[in-house]
């Protein structure tokens, strides 16, 4: 099943999927030692995943171009690996950014210092390659749970409750972001103990998690 879903959301996103190519591959002939080229092009991959979650996940009233969360939650499969199964879709759109990440210390100053002090020198692997893939599940979920948590705030009859409930959904989402930031900042704390960032976005990443899959069970 899993499979089917790849493949119906490649061919229904084949053109940004086209762009996307097509534009990395003129910038990279242009520009290739423009530093801010490679900057733009993370912004660029990270809203490329980021767009089609809504797609993915399905919203509560059916649109032109979004699909009816009931009926992907009235298909025959077990809400819990429904969820996996969105997880592993949304992910598929994120691997472009997640390249470009691990790829990234060749070519920017800022990437490298932090990949020195979280690779071990001789290693191909290391804490680095683990944080991006933390942020890359902390904003996955966080687009799969930030929908669902406004959709319950639609439901609200009062203005000030809304107003209360926007303030705390963004607010959390910003100070999960600045937690994750701080972790990694060269001031603080990744020079003397890299251990310390990946604990910090590890459990970030995990309550954000916990929080999308409960939205996501409970939704209807």
């Amino acid at each position: 099943m899993i499979l089917h879903f790849i493949k119906r959301d490649f061919l229904t996103h084949r053109l940004p999927w086209a762009i996307l190519a097509l534009g990395t591959l003129v910038s990279l002939k242009l520009f290739p030692s423009s530093h801010l080229l490679y900057l733009g092009l993370v912004y660029s991959y990270l809203l490329f995943a980021i767009t089609p979650m809504s797609e993915l996940t399905g919203a509560k009233w059916r649109s032109q171009h979004v699909m009816s969360r009931s009926y992907l939650l009235a298909l025959p499969v077990e809400r819990k690996k429904l969820f996996w199964l969105t997880q592993a879709r949304a992910l598929v759109f994120f691997l472009p950014l997640i390249a470009l990440a691990y790829i990234l210390p060749t070519f920017l100053p800022e990437a490298q210092r932090v990949y020195v002090n979280f690779v071990p020198k001789g290693a191909s692997l290391g804490v680095y390659h683990v944080l991006v893939l933390l942020m890359v599940g902390w904003m996955l979920n966080s687009m799969i749970s930030l929908p669902l948590g406004f959709e319950r705030v639609w439901g609200y009859s009062n203005q000030r409750q809304r107003m209360m409930a926007y303030v705390l959904i963004i607010g959390a989402f910003l100070f999960e972001l600045f937690l994750i930031i701080l972790s990694c900042s060269e001031t603080f704390f990744y020079a003397s103990k890299p251990i310390f960032p990946l604990v910090v976005t590890g459990f970030v990443a995990f309550v954000r998690f916990y929080l999308a899959r409960r939205s996501w069970l409970t939704s209807l």
